[in-house]
């Protein structure tokens, strides 16, 4: 099971940074900015930090929103109507009303008020002006900053009511995310997109010197120099123009036995980076303690688990995929740029430091992510399938927003762009594809129906959920 501080934490920023993206929907950055609050993220972390961590969030948010929101606008409103029937205060926000629509029926005279504003005398009009405000004062939808003369309030004013508002947003944050949670899985669509993964998780491939095309771009990127090519046995598993490079550091701890990045790998790869936090969007490093990961993968904290998940961390960190389009332009993408394991001694006290690459940050980033609804996700765990549910999920996704036709039909070659078949035939290796369709059909998500006609499969799948909307914004990881 998920330790509860982990899942606490996931939760939490999950949180933060819906409510920071729901800031920036609706405007609020420059009010922000107006009162001297630059860093949003900060602002709104230290506010979560001091009002909800700690609490139950919903009892929290009722009371805030009860007594700090609820009130203070009744307050506002109750004293603008006040000081502006008994000529008291400041002469301001209703009072100031008033002197402005005298000024202009002076004028335009009443005809141009009836003209303008659809009323026949001014107190009719300062009538509305008072319902306007009696109305916003009873709307919880409508935050403190949107009232009508927000602009004449101080600036202690604005800056304690917008650290309100923003208490709100987190709140009701909270209660959307509480209320839509499913289990969320998600990977950049750079793992689904190249085939870092094999299907096969027994297979150890040879190495050889990197081809001609390859060994031209070393003149591009000194980089390839420490890699050696990773030769599978079953050549029409990689596209053409692709190439797995291993570390020459790396061959040589192995004594050249170079086991593939499998299935299990992907998993604990979208698994590590669910454990990233705020500072990642700085440093885009992820740190976390290695037990966790070992009791993730494999339930236990045994001595062989954890030599296994460390090898699976240094495989994360010592693989990457070249290639070459037809424009002659040549890429390598890489997933971890490095990977640190700290007192490595003990697994209590190992902790894990990890960089991901400049692509896979980008991706997080921009929120260019497949995401995955559902329990059934979890029950794929452990099975190639897992990483199989990214690849359809992914074509099940462009499938729907360009309309295309169901059965949806793709050549099985189409899948080597994102999986390796790295198995000795090509029999073997459709049929393991096909075994796994058929897991992910069973759970009866995202894969309806399939069937084969040669070298095409034709693939039928469930409609889209509101969830899984593009706009659903509470995929949002950082």
């Amino acid at each position: 099971m998920e330790n509860h501080s982990s899942s606490n934490s996931r939760s939490q920023q999950l949180i933060i940074s819906q409510a920071v993206n729901t800031i920036k929907q609706h405007g609020m950055e420059e009010i922000l900015h107006s009162v001297s609050i630059f860093d949003i993220n900060d602002f709104v972390t230290s506010l979560y930090q001091e009002h909800y961590a700690l609490e139950n969030i919903e009892s929290a948010y009722k009371k805030i929103r009860y007594y700090s929101f609820m009130k203070l606008k009744r307050r506002w409103v109750k004293t603008a109507v006040r000081n502006y029937q008994e000529s008291r205060g400041y002469n301001k926000e209703l009072r100031a009303k008033h002197d402005m629509i005298s000024a202009y029926v002076k004028v335009a005279g009443l005809e141009g008020l009836y003209k303008e504003f659809h009323v026949k005398t001014i107190e009719d009009y300062m009538n509305l002006c008072i319902t306007e405000i009696e109305e916003w004062a009873e709307d919880p939808n409508q935050l403190i900053h949107t009232y009508p003369y927000w602009s004449q309030k101080t600036v202690n004013q604005k800056t304690s009511t917008l650290k309100t508002d923003v208490l709100m947003v987190l709140g009701e944050v909270a209660k959307e995310i509480d209320s839509t949670q499913r289990v969320a899985h998600h990977s950049p669509t750079l793992a689904v997109d190249i085939p870092f993964f094999g299907m096969s998780d027994r297979i150890k491939n040879k190495t050889d010197q990197l081809d001609e095309k390859l060994n031209d771009a070393t003149q591009l990127n000194l980089e390839l120099l420490n890699y050696d090519s990773v030769v599978p046995k079953y050549k029409e598993g990689v596209p053409q123009n692709l190439s797995v490079l291993v570390s020459k550091e790396f061959i040589q701890e192995l004594n050249g036995k170079v086991p593939d990045l499998d299935s299990k790998d992907f998993e604990a790869f979208t698994e590590i980076l669910s454990y990233r936090d705020i500072s990642f969007q700085t440093s885009r490093k992820i740190i976390f303690p290695l037990v966790q990961l070992v009791e993730k993968l494999y339930a236990n904290k045994s001595g062989k688990s954890y030599d296994l998940t460390t090898k699976r961390l240094m495989k994360l960190g010592y693989y990457r995929v070249a290639g070459h389009n037809d424009e002659g332009d040549f890429f390598i993408r890489g997933l971890f740029s490095s990977v640190t394991i700290k007192n490595a001694t003990t697994l209590a006290d190992s902790q894990v430091i990890v960089t991901v690459t400049e692509e896979v940050y980008d991706d997080l980033l921009k929120q260019q992510i497949v995401s995955i609804y559902g329990e059934q996700i979890e029950q794929l765990k452990g099975s190639f399938a897992y990483h199989l549910a990214f690849v359809l999920q992914k074509e099940r996704m462009a499938a729907i927003q360009t309309g295309e036709q169901s059965p949806v039909r793709r050549h099985w070659r189409q899948f080597t762009y994102s999986i390796r078949f790295n198995k000795s035939r090509k029999s073997e290796n459709l049929l393991e594809l096909e075994a796994n369709l058929d897991r992910i059909k069973e759970h009866e998500f995202i894969l309806k129906d399939w069937h084969r006609s040669g070298d095409y499969y034709f693939f039928k799948f469930y409609p889209l959920e509101s969830w899984e909307l593009l706009n659903h914004t509470d995929t949002l990881l950082l």
